[in-house]
């Protein structure tokens, strides 16, 4: 039996004790803590990730200040646009109609790329066509194409489009479409649709 005065004396034995292990146990609990948040933690690259919302042909979706609706997808051996410039290759037609969905400011499609494998291509700036030319408008829609001059070798597979209307679109989300490039024949020509205001 233990009795008062032997109480200092027990006490004095066990806080060693406990003092040593007390860090090895908090330690333990750290260690344990970080390796959750990050097993958790999103990729360095994730608060760049757009918000991606999928489509098909003849769909119409709607990304940030951006609703689009591609209509065509076509593959040529040249094309020609309403002003009469013309550029032969190996070229990928998208006819789409498109709006800005609650403001005119900065609502420029300014993001049209498609990517096949590893290879990312940007939607040609020549031509008449609707990438980075005129601002859209809130409601009403406006009818174009947007054109990608690839290698000769690129018409196979799959590949994904990607329209946004900002340089950036972490914030404002992005379209997406998946076309499969073996299901569309390549024409000899095609002409670039004009710009202009939507037929509803």
């Amino acid at each position: 039996m233990t009795t008062s005065a032997d109480a200092p004396l027990a006490e004095a034995t066990r806080t060693p004790w406990a003092r040593r292990a007390l860090p090895w146990a908090l330690t333990a609990a750290l260690l344990a803590g970080a390796w959750v948040v990050n097993a958790v933690a999103l990729p360095d690259s994730a608060p760049e990730a757009p918000f991606v919302t999928a489509t098909t042909v003849g769909g119409t979706a709607t990304a940030g200040n951006l609703t689009a609706k591609v209509t065509d997808v076509r593959a040529a051996r040249s094309i020609t646009d309403p002003r009469g410039w013309t550029a032969e290759g190996s070229w990928l037609v998208v006819e789409l109609d498109a709006e800005a969905v609650d403001s005119q400011y900065g609502s420029l499609l300014g993001v049209a790329e498609l990517t096949i494998d590893d290879r990312t291509f940007r939607a040609t700036e020549r031509g008449q066509t609707m990438f980075r030319t005129g601002a859209l408008v809130p409601g009403v829609m406006r009818h174009g194409a947007v054109a990608f001059e690839l290698p000769a070798d690129a018409l196979k597979g799959t590949a994904v489009l990607r329209l946004a209307n900002a340089s950036t679109v972490a914030d404002n989300g992005v379209i997406e479409l998946l076309i499969d490039l073996a299901a569309i024949p390549v024409e000899n020509a095609v002409n670039l649709p004009e710009t202009g205001w939507a037929d509803r």
